[in-house]
């Protein structure tokens, strides 16, 4: 809805004004009124449609198909309103779970992008950050148990592997977390290297990943 209101001001912006001169001035203003007016009805159209499902805002863009230019900022500030209560309300958020003090910071970044990610519909960017953050509780955890930092002595070292050392340290680990990476992994590989089948997660897909992994973060370090 955002999108449509924003095109809705720049064709409103370039609807000229009326003003004497000579025919090839006219003409060109005629021609650029034109454009403008079909960018503006093609912006309207769009807007009907994504408002199907909210009928306050579906009733003020049915206004605009009537309105005059003078009218129409007065509803889009309207419509802008209701567009950023709606991302609000879409908006995901969680408190961090008790963690240690020299990860804090860093998780509470990743976390934050995280939310910004899966508000924006970047659902494959939010998904790979899991990755990351179960990366760095995991080596975190590691780090606690053995008194080894991995990220030194074997930087390149994979999520399953490094489960794999925790799990012989008898580090008891969710059961559907090799699944979780296996997933984490296989939505990096899709993003990164070109592939036939594209793999697009769903909302519902991404908000149960990022929650599972807040989750096992928490389990971590109780």
């Amino acid at each position: 809805m955002r999108r449509s209101i924003q095109d809705i001001r720049e064709a409103l912006k370039s609807l000229p004004e009326q003003s004497e001169g000579s025919s090839n001035l006219v003409d060109f203003r005629r021609q650029k009124a034109l454009a403008a007016k079909s960018m503006l009805k093609g912006a309207i159209a769009r807007l009907l449609k994504e408002t199907e499902g909210d009928e306050q805002a579906h009733n003020l863009a049915l206004r605009l198909e009537s309105a005059s230019p003078s009218e129409i900022p007065g509803i889009l500030d309207q419509l802008a309103q209701i567009a950023a209560l709606d991302i609000s309300k879409k908006r995901l958020s969680f408190s961090l779970p008790r963690l240690p003090s020299d990860i804090e910071d860093e998780v509470r970044a990743d976390v934050c992008e995280v939310e910004k990610c899966f508000s924006a519909g970047c659902y494959r960017s939010a998904i790979i950050l899991c990755g990351r953050l179960l990366e760095t509780a995991l080596h975190r955890k590691y780090f606690d148990v053995t008194g080894q930092d991995l990220l030194e002595k074997a930087p390149g070292m994979g999520l399953g592997n490094l489960i794999a050392r925790l799990s012989a340290k008898g580090i008891a680990l969710d059961p559907g977390l090799s699944n979780q990476i296996h997933l984490i992994n296989q939505t990096r590989i899709h993003s990164v290297h070109k592939k036939k089948a594209l793999f697009t997660p769903s909302r519902a897909q991404t908000q149960a990943i990022i929650l599972y992994t807040m989750d096992v973060i928490e389990k971590l370090f109780r």
